[in-house]
């Protein structure tokens, strides 16, 4: 009677034995998917030097249960995992799991037939090919054993420890993976788009919250990718390492972005800009030095600041959106509908790797449909815009095209009245031109008829006055006889009509250039041979400089130009000044003339006109002239291709220039 009791008592103890002791009961193996969290124990070995002998060797009491959420948060030490499988009535081989792609270490040690520990090694420091299964979760294959097997999973990280063992069937893992590499891919790439959308509209339109977007979708695509392994399994599978470095800028690289793409879609840089500015320069503050500080092997010291940093941020950030929406922003109301969903499932993941609390719902393709729904929302916005840039240039073209049609009526009506105007203004032209030839016409024709009549009078005027002058002999010295002051006039007034018949020609084109071969030493010396200057009172010196032997001009046009220069120079030049007249050859073949005297001078106020026709400066009115020997002198030099040019200053003199062109040299 009394042994039975006492029967049940010892089973009873001997049950709760191994709990008490920190061991949990072997799994046993059957089904596709068996979950071993609940049948594992785990010491933490704070100093990594711990071997699977010594762990083996511990007793119960070292070993805790996993914790409800599989994780360890950012545990500097390695965790040693002891797992019990019951191999009974088991076929074919299992693979075991651990899914996340943050270990750096995840080692399995197994008794082989011999008694000797052997080890499976995996984690981002193992490159593909050399894991017993070469997926992107720490995977091993594990041979049917026989009865009740200890394994031991050693693992450890510079980031966060999670723990989840899974033991599989591999072809339910196989068909799993496949679905899952599926949705997660189409989550990313709808990621990518979505950035490389709003990275065009950014371009092509200048906007900052498009831009900015698309960095941040870019930077989650990223983050997602070295977050689930699947970034080093594309580009580097011998490199798996590189989602850890990647990971180490994209965590930090949100805490620069978020608060920006927030600020730019509900304009807080307008409405809170002292707030913005604090915010944006926080984040990117602490997410450069982060990120330094994970580069340089330090994750472990400033992985939960940063993770607490993050969390406090979201937090602020819903509080600051809710506060917004609360006073009619519609724009918080659209980012907290887009964005909600996935910074929730941020700060959950976040908080959970720290060690916080598991929610199952949470867990499995959540995350996926978060990005979905993320991407379906931030679509809305991108055809929203595209349909009001379209409907704001079909309105603008619109406008345009009014306003286009509203200007040619304008302008033909313009146009019209103008061409009415020009009608107008041409048949007055033509009347004036017509006067003006009559005029001219009429101008030449007197001309003509003036010097065709004056000639021969004077001629027997001049004839009459030289008899008389011989008759009564030489005049005196300042006494010039009658006679010789009928002549003086009498030349005098031929040189006007000859003036006045040369522009006459000119301007009708009946006066053409008749270029030969001229030796200009002897056509200068021939000229100033026929000036009429007397060297006592006017001494006139001719300088030769380099002079070519022959040059093709107009001999007679030259002579009237030279020699008209060369009379104004005597003229108003006071009594015993020189005048010198230089001639040089130019390089090329090119010559140039200069008349240059020491007399009154010009004023700089009539210079530009002293070329003009009949136009006189007046500041000697005794010296008689008809105004047209300088119009005349400009005129043949225009006709040869030179120039004519004119210096001068008050009471120093005057310089005239004639340049003629190479072509004028032979």
């Amino acid at each position: 009677m009394t042994c039975r009791p006492q029967r049940g008592v010892l089973a009873l103890l001997l049950l709760l034995a191994p709990l008490l002791a920190g061991a949990a009961e072997p799994l046993r193996v059957q089904g596709e998917r068996q979950l071993l969290g609940a049948h594992a124990v785990a010491q933490v070995d704070a100093t990594r030097s711990l071997g699977v002998e010594a762990v083996h060797a511990a007793p119960a009491t070292a070993f805790q249960a996993l914790p409800d959420t599989g994780a360890y948060g950012f545990q500097s030490g390695a965790v040693w995992v002891r797992l019990q499988l019951d191999w009974t009535g088991a076929t074919g081989e299992r693979w075991l799991e651990v899914p996340t792609a943050l270990l750096d270490h995840a080692d399995l040690y197994r008794r082989n037939p011999e008694g000797h520990w052997t080890v499976l090694a995996n984690g981002r420091t193992v490159p593909y090919s050399r894991r017993s299964v070469p997926v992107r979760f720490p995977t091993f294959l594990l041979d049917p054993g026989t009865g009740v097997e200890t394994l031991y999973l050693r693992v450890a990280s510079l980031g966060t420890v999670e723990l989840e063992p899974i033991l599989w069937d591999p072809p339910a893992y196989a068909e799993r993976m496949v679905r899952d590499h599926f949705w997660f891919g189409l989550g990313v790439g709808l990621l990518t788009l979505l950035a490389l959308i709003h990275f065009t509209i950014g371009v092509a339109l200048r906007d900052r919250v498009s831009l900015l977007y698309s960095a941040y979708a870019l930077l989650t695509a990223t983050f997602m990718l070295s977050f689930s392994g699947v970034l080093a399994d594309l580009l580097a599978p011998e490199q798996p390492r590189l989602d850890y470095w990647v990971l180490s800028v994209c965590f930090p690289g949100f805490l620069v972005l978020i608060w920006p793409v927030f600020s730019s879609i509900v304009d807080l840089r307008d409405s809170a800009p002292r707030l913005d500015r604090v915010m944006t320069l926080t984040g990117i503050s602490v997410g450069l030095a982060g990120a330094a500080a994970r580069l340089a092997g330090y994750n472990t010291l400033v992985g939960p600041p940063l993770s607490l940093v993050f969390l406090v941020q979201v937090a602020f950030l819903v509080v600051v959106a809710c506060w917004l929406v609360l006073r009619g922003n519609t724009a918080a109301r659209f980012y907290l509908f887009t964005f909600l969903p996935m910074l929730l499932l941020g700060g959950y993941i976040v908080a959970r790797n720290m060690g916080g609390p598991r929610i199952e719902w949470l867990n499995g393709h959540i995350g996926d449909v978060a990005v979905y729904l993320h991407v379906t929302a931030m679509n809305l916005p991108v055809v929203t815009r595209l349909l009001r840039i379209q409907r704001e240039r079909d309105e603008a073209l619109a406008l345009t095209l009014r306003n286009t049609q509203e200007e040619t009526r304008r302008l033909d009506s313009l146009v019209a009245e103008r061409t009415a105007d020009l009608g107008v203004a041409k048949e007055r032209a033509e009347a004036a031109l017509v006067t003006a030839q009559e005029l001219m016409e009429g101008q030449r024709r007197l001309i003509q008829t003036v010097s065709h009549e004056f000639r021969t009078p004077l001629a027997i005027i001049d004839g009459t006055a030289q008899l008389l002058e011989l008759q009564d002999g030489p005049s005196p010295p300042g006494n010039p006889s009658p006679a010789a002051t009928i002549r003086a006039k009498v030349q005098k007034l031929l040189g006007f009509l000859d003036g006045a018949l040369r522009q006459d020609k000119l301007g009708s084109g009946q006066w053409r250039l008749t270029p030969e071969a001229v030796a200009p030493e002897e056509l200068l010396d021939t000229v100033l041979a026929g000036v009429d200057a007397d060297p006592g009172r006017h001494p006139v010196e001719l300088r030769l400089e380099h002079l070519p032997a022959m040059c093709r001009l107009d001999p007679n046009m030259i002579s009237i130009l030279v020699g008209n220069l060369v009379e104004n120079a005597i003229h108003y030049s006071p009594e015993g000044g020189a005048i010198v007249v230089t001639a040089l050859g130019l390089p090329g073949g090119g010559l140039r003339v200069s008349v240059a005297d020491h007399g009154i001078g010009i004023p700089p106020a009539v210079l530009p006109r002293i070329f003009d026709r009949f136009y006189r400066t007046g500041q000697l009115p005794e010296v008689d002239g008809s105004g047209l020997g300088l119009y005349l002198a400009r005129e043949i030099a225009h006709l040869h291709g030179g120039e004519l040019t004119v210096e001068s200053q008050l009471g120093r003199g005057t310089t005239f220039t004639l340049t003629l062109p190479p072509g004028a040299s032979v």
